[in-house]
């Protein structure tokens, strides 16, 4: 195994490990940890003829996972109304 690079985005940490798998392929996974100390681990589909296509793929997952989950939450931010907005009797 090998933490081949870490990077930060969006406040998150992303490590991604490289493993040797045998005859020259190699796997992934993503590690990510959030501002909260939370760690989700992301593994990477496929095999990689190298090292370095394996951990672009691993870095990739990671920061479309993480823009995915901004995204959901600003939306809920942004849609989130109180229950007396959303009924006048409510008030």
């Amino acid at each position: 195994m090998n933490v081949d690079k870490i990077i930060e985005y969006h406040g998150c940490e992303i490590r991604a490990v490289v493993i040797a798998i045998g005859k020259g392929r190699y796997a992934a996974v993503a590690i990510i940890t959030d501002r909260d100390d939370e760690t989700r681990t992301l593994g990477v589909d496929g095999e990689f003829a190298n090292p370095q296509e394996a951990r672009d793929e691993a870095l990739e997952l990671a920061v479309a996972w993480i823009q995915q989950r901004s995204v959901v939450s600003d939306h809920v931010q942004r849609t989130w109304l109180p229950v007396s907005n959303c009924r006048p009797d409510a008030r």
